[in-house]
């Protein structure tokens, strides 16, 4: 539409002059093609311009820079290598690009070798995704082969992955007889007083027979040893140990193989591991003002259980250090349990109620607990029928329907906040929904409503039932008691570290609604042998977290404290003396040369560089081959001004020649 519109105004414009006034058709043609230049320079007109780049084929060349390389006594070389490259006459062949790695990709020139850990499936995926290209592309791959984390680097490549790996393997390529520790497996918690397993998973590589002596040491301490049998058809064993915890804290142990006869590398026959003895002992009170003999049928179910210590105290003794248990069992409260509901709210401590015939509902309704009761004077059977959708805990077996009443005041149980029922009620034949074992889960609190359980005890006895009433007593005193819902500060961490690895302690400050508080301003003191380290703490998430990655072996104290809240807590952890670099002194000739195969690459050794370097050279790569469409108006054609001046300069030299100008 433009173009018409410039051809009818140039036509018209120079029509005037030329063939209206006078008839000069030549004239007439060079003055509309000038005014039609003129316009096409005006108007919004753009011509789409192909433009092609030719670019060389790429070359990379990744060069581990991890400690394996150093130990190996293989870094001169690789240095030596990798600067031969960057020179070499291949460059003018390859757009060649240069990278170190450990667990990713860097493009120093730097080679460190001081990086603790290696993922060569990783830094190999980054590269994947860096070069989007169709084009068949080789890598030259200098590195010993080992990875100390991640997946393994060979099975994800295939021809048709557009890369062909060329490693050039550092580091002792002759396999030497050797014995490793290659896996250890424990639970890193435990309970004082049991014991824990250890499993160790060991292999041999030769194959002569050979013998060896599994140790482990606590403390330099033999605490377990065992002679092994390694030989050409029996190359792994598996050794499971039962050790014993016989006090609370972290202990941290080594486990060894005895070198073998003329063992290279002794690095991987030893592994470190941690386990943390935990007090499972619960002291628990039992209160009472009265003689019943439920309070012996629970005294004795609650002492089966070697964990579970109880007391039975009254509660008007003034005495009792309520800050000693860990949940308190409130049998048949009256106004004597005034000072003790005091104390227990003080402390927030969990606990167990039980009423019956002797309770004071009007003294328990004053006190604004979960529940509340308008009791009669007149007492009532009330038989148990459990709740299937309990879900606290698992309910044990217990068979209800043997079961005698309890005997509680007559009257309706009305509950608030949030509530489980374990037991509902059966009164006269009929099922109710009222609770007669129900917990308040939110603040860890249970109601049983009735008393006589000292014949629940000796009904299940007769019908050998007594495991699953002990089992009852005893999984709510230890719900009760485990948990602690008003905790403020919680701290994320493990018990065990490995050095070179990575160390954060991390921290969640509540406020007074339990919700995250942001505003907090959290510091770690870290203790060890006597000295002290303060760490601040930033806010990442919903934790407050403090990296200390840095930290030698051994054992740790540390206290987190929140000066805004005044909230603090301690916990421990230890560094293990663990260096995965270390373990492998051999190149990894196996999986390069699998990764070299796979891709329709090739494997050398350190000495064939110029093999190597020819067989590049040889191979065809094609160019890579960039085409862009570009936009480019009619103003930057030069041609059009060119044309303007001829047009303009012809029309005026015809005029000159026949006297017009």
């Amino acid at each position: 539409m433009y173009i018409l519109f410039a051809i009818i105004a140039a036509i018209l414009l120079s029509a005037f002059p030329y063939l209206y006034k006078r008839k000069a058709p030549f004239l007439f043609l060079l003055r509309g093609l000038t005014y039609f230049a003129i316009f096409l320079l005006l108007l919004p007109i753009k011509i789409e311009k192909q433009k092609k780049k030719i670019q060389k084929p790429v070359l990379y060349v990744l060069a581990d820079q991890t400690e394996s390389i150093k130990k190996q006594s293989a870094d001169k070389d690789l240095k030596n290598i990798w600067q031969a490259l960057k020179k070499a006459e291949i460059n003018k062949h390859f757009d060649t690009h240069f990278y170190t790695f450990d667990t990713a990709l860097h493009t120093t020139d730097t080679l460190s070798f001081t990086s603790k850990k290696t993922d060569i499936a990783a830094v190999l995926q980054f590269l994947k995704n860096l070069h989007q290209s169709d084009q068949t592309t080789p890598v030259i791959l200098l590195t010993d082969g080992q990875s100390t984390q991640g997946q393994s680097y060979v099975y994800q490549w295939n021809k048709d992955s557009h890369f062909q790996f060329f490693p050039i393997a550092f580091g002792d390529t002759i396999k030497h007889n050797d014995v490793a520790i290659d896996l250890l497996n424990v639970n890193p918690f435990v309970y004082k007083g049991n014991r824990f397993q250890v499993e160790i998973f060991t292999s041999y590589s030769g194959k002569k027979k050979v013998q060896t002596q599994l140790v482990i040491l606590q403390q330099d301490k033999t605490v377990y040893k065992k002679n092994i049998s390694f030989s050409d058809k029996e190359k792994t064993q598996q050794i499971s140990i039962l050790l014993p915890a016989t006090s609370k804290g972290i202990f941290s142990y080594q486990a060894y193989l005895q070198p073998i006869s003329n063992e290279k590398n002794r690095l991987n026959n030893r592994n470190y591991f941690s386990v943390e003895v935990l007090d499972n002992v619960r002291e628990i009170l039992l209160l009472s003002s009265i003689i019943h003999p439920d309070l012996g049928a629970i005294k004795r179910s609650l002492k089966r259980n070697k964990y579970l210590q109880i007391e039975l105290k009254n509660p008007k003794n003034t005495n009792i250090d309520y800050k000693a248990y860990q949940a308190v069992v409130l049998y048949q409260p009256t106004k004597d349990f005034a000072s003790a509901f005091d104390k227990i709210s003080q402390h927030k401590m969990s606990w167990w109620m039980i009423t019956g015939s002797q309770t004071d509902w009007d003294f328990l309704n004053a006190r604004k607990l979960f529940f509340s009761k308008q009791s009669a004077a007149s007492l009532e059977n009330y038989f148990p029928r459990k709740n299937t959708n309990f879900s606290l805990f698992k309910l044990p077996d217990l068979k209800t329907d043997i079961l005698p009443p309890l005997v509680d005041k007559y009257g309706y149980i009305s509950l608030k906040g949030t509530t489980q029922t374990a037991f509902f009620s059966n009164i006269k034949g009929v099922n109710t929904q009222q609770a007669l074992w129900v917990f308040n889960s939110s603040k860890k609190q249970s109601l049983l409503a009735g008393e006589n359980l000292w014949k629940w005890a000796m009904q299940s006895g007769i019908y050998k039932k007594q495991a699953a009433f002990d089992q009852m007593l005893q999984q709510t005193i230890r719900y009760l008691s485990l948990a602690d819902h008003f905790d403020r500060i919680k701290l994320q961490y493990q018990r065990q570290f490995y050095q070179g690895g990575s160390i954060v302690i991390g921290t969640q400050i509540l406020n007074k609604n339990l919700e995250i508080n942001p505003k907090a301003h959290p510091v770690l003191s870290l203790q060890k042998a006597g000295q002290k380290s303060t760490y601040p703490m930033s806010f990442q998430g919903d934790f407050y977290k403090a990296d200390l990655s840095n930290l030698s072996p051994g054992t740790y104290g540390f206290t987190v404290s929140d000066a805004t809240t005044h909230l603090k807590k301690m916990g421990s952890f230890v560094v293990l003396n663990y260096n995965a670099e270390a373990k492998n002194p051999n190149a990894n000739m196996k999986d390069l040369k699998r990764l070299a195969q796979a891709t329709g690459g090739k494997l050398y050794n350190k000495t064939q560089i110029e093999d190597l370097l020819k067989s590049l050279s040889q191979k065809k790569y094609p160019d890579i081959i960039h085409i862009s469409m570009q936009k480019q108006a009619l103003v930057n054609y030069r041609l059009l001004l060119f044309l303007i001046v001829l047009f303009l300069g012809l029309e005026w030299f015809i005029k000159k020649m026949r006297g017009e100008v």
